[in-house]
């Protein structure tokens, strides 16, 4: 005859409860990114399975961002927050992970910013701007997302696979358009295209000195530059004050057009972007 025993009900209820997964982890992951390009890169290899949330919005400047109270009550229940090495997280993220030791934080720029090809004198943290890096990047992510949902890791395995071939073919096609024409130099306001520049072989200008507007003397070898370079063009990101490069534009006989390495959709920024530096001297 069966005795009924409480202490055996308990232990039967706790194995079941640790045998279960995670609730959380049923429903799609809550991860953080600092910038809506990351935003992009894990929507596509994480597909329904995350819900991704950026930091700074579209027309904001990781340079001053500073998150509302909103931004960090939804922070409160993230799992992971990927990185990329934007100003606002030096002073952010530690203050974020001393509030929730239990967010796990991943750096995307470890490991492939270290060689800085751009100024001297200020990091350049847009690493996503080469594709071979954005692939290695992809990498990252799909190693972070299948430790946390291990069930799905072909799932995202697949799904990095199909981004690599288009970054791949990406990285393909902008050489292509850059070996059809001779033009090698392109100026900006802000430096923020030195990896893309570095990849492909270019002369990033940039209007912007040590981080602040130009003097009067660094001003004039930037238009001194330009001449020179017969660059019809100054590129410029909606985050920065357009003045100073309107007054070099003006010297110099070029237009201003507006480029933004923020921008969410990658590929076609990118395609964008190269077609307007492959041009811009004619």
């Amino acid at each position: 005859m069966f005795i009924f025993n409480k202490q055996f009900l308990y232990l039967f209820i706790a194995i079941i409860i640790a045998c279960t997964p995670n609730r959380v982890y049923a429903e799609p992951i809550p991860v953080f990114v600092s910038i809506v390009p990351q935003k992009f890169f894990i929507e596509r290899i994480g597909g329904n399975e995350v819900e991704v949330e950026a930091m700074v919005k579209p027309g904001e400047s990781p340079a001053t961002f500073n998150p509302n109270p909103k931004k960090m009550s939804k922070l409160a229940n993230a799992k992971l927050y990927f990185s990329i090495g934007v100003p606002f997280e030096k002073v952010w993220l530690p203050r974020i992970q001393a509030l929730q030791p239990d967010l796990k934080f991943v750096s995307l720029s470890q490991g492939l910013s270290e060689a800085n090809p751009g100024s001297l004198h200020e990091e350049d943290p847009h690493i996503w701007t080469d594709p071979v890096l954005s692939k290695k990047m992809a990498k990252k992510i799909e190693v972070e997302l299948s430790k946390l949902k291990p069930e799905k890791k072909e799932f995202f395995n697949n799904n990095y696979q199909t981004l690599a071939r288009e970054l791949d073919a990406l990285n393909q096609e902008i050489r292509k358009i850059f070996a059809a024409t001779k033009n090698r130099s392109f100026m900006v306001f802000h430096p923020a295209w030195s990896y893309f520049a570095e990849a492909y072989g270019l002369k990033q200008v940039s209007i912007e000195h040590e981080g602040k507007e130009p003097g009067p003397r660094a001003l004039q070898d930037v238009i001194n530059k330009g001449k020179k370079l017969g660059i019809k063009v100054i590129f410029v990101q909606k985050q920065f004050s357009l003045s100073v490069a309107k007054k070099v534009a003006k010297m110099i006989g070029a237009t201003v057009q507006e480029m933004d390495p923020l921008a969410e959709n990658y590929f076609e920024n990118m395609r964008k972007t190269a077609k307007a530096i492959a041009g811009a001297n004619h």
